[in-house]
């Protein structure tokens, strides 16, 4: 029995003297022979890019007598101490306000007797304006409004780097608001918007392995949201009437205002140049720009010169008269499936005269188009 007990005794006191030596392993490392103590260095020592300055992060210490680091960087003419008293699992150091460029950084620990560990050294490269003047805005392709005060921006393809992009505009009772949108969404709705105002845009950028997203300055788009005025009420008549154009759903000059694009009006056949077609708004309206639909097949699209006046006071279709004042608007229609005329600073009126001076299909005097849209703000 005796002999049993003496074994145990034995089996119990090699197994702690065991267990010291594994504790004393953890330690072992940063004792050198000739008696000087090195505490642990940083361990896992990584770089992280932000704007205008870096993020170093590593792993807690094992050894708790470490109580503090220093990062040292620009050839140690620069340094951050970092106090290690509640050590976490892994430490995270922002060195700020540092330029657009790369850093060598060497990381330091000391324990409660003040020996310093071998340094852990990383590289890393921050990132700035230049940065942001190599970046691409991702762009407006267009900003409508509807009859319900709702801003609606289409937008063009998203940007390298982009993590979003943002609206700021004016609400109906005068205030501010900031919305964005998503680089994977196309379409963003502005809710009760204040009509004739200007909004402004940005976007914001990310690169890879960045912490700190950028945005670029804020640019105000060209135009207030603009609005497609509804035509139910509107009416057209043209200079020499129109062409009984089976093909165009009849040829009036009226077909223009309906909203379908396979009808439309056809100049008379055979009356002289130039052709003129007057719509009636019913109402003073502010208008920047209009389009023009011409039709579908190639062979029928006689639109060329074209002048557009607009007046407060009623026209009548004919070539154009001292009284409607100068055109606002003299272009030449490049072809397409739409041509759009912008005019250049918004007008008020309540007629539109479009006078078309010449004609593609000389020696006749043919002119046809589909629809007319008309919008302001």
């Amino acid at each position: 029995m005796k002999k049993i007990i003496y074994l145990l005794l034995i089996t119990l006191i090699a197994g702690y003297v065991s267990s010291c030596k594994d504790m004393d392993s953890v330690y072992e490392e940063f004792i050198v022979p000739n008696g000087l103590k090195y505490p642990q260095r940083p361990d896992s020592l990584k770089v992280l890019a932000g704007y205008n300055k870096l993020r170093l992060t590593w792993l807690g210490a094992k050894d708790p007598s470490i109580i503090h680091a220093m990062v040292y960087w620009n050839n140690y003419l620069d340094s951050l101490k970092v106090n290690l008293d509640n050590q976490k699992d892994t430490i995270v150091v922002d060195i700020d306000n540092l330029g657009e460029s790369t850093y060598t950084f060497y990381v330091k620990t000391f324990d409660q007797q003040g020996n310093v560990s071998i340094p852990t050294e990383v590289t890393g490269t921050s990132y700035g304006d230049n940065y942001l003047m190599g970046a691409t805005d991702r762009t407006i392709a267009s900003a409508l409004r509807d009859e319900n005060k709702n801003g609606i921006i289409a937008w063009n393809n998203k940007t390298s780097d982009l993590v979003y992009s943002e609206v700021r505009y004016m609400i109906s009772s005068g205030e501010i608001r900031t919305i964005r949108i998503n680089p994977d969404e196309s379409t963003l709705i502005c809710p009760d918007i204040k009509p004739g105002e200007l909004f402004e845009y940005r976007s914001v950028f990310l690169p890879p392995n960045g912490i700190d997203s950028v945005g670029r300055e804020w640019v105000t788009y060209e135009k207030p949201f603009l609005y497609k005025y509804p035509r139910t009420e509107w009416t057209a008549e043209a200079r020499n009437g129109n062409h009984g154009w089976g093909d165009g759903g009849g040829g009036q000059p009226v077909l223009i205002l309906d909203g379908n694009i396979a009808t439309g009006w056809h100049s008379r056949v055979g009356t002289p140049l130039p052709q003129c077609v007057v719509v009636d708004m019913k109402q003073l309206l502010e208008v920047d720009n209009l389009i023009i639909y011409p039709p579908t097949p190639v062979n029928w699209r006689y639109l060329n010169n074209i002048e557009i006046y607009v007046s407060d006071a009623p026209i009548t279709p004919d070539a154009p008269q001292p009284s409607w004042g100068e055109p606002v608007a003299q272009v030449q229609y490049p072809g397409g499936d739409s041509f759009t005329i912008n005019f250049p600073t918004s007008i008020t009126g309540q007629f539109i005269a479009i006078v078309f001076l010449d004609s593609k299909a000389a020696p006749n005097t043919y002119i046809s188009f589909m629809e007319l849209e008309v919008y302001g703000y």
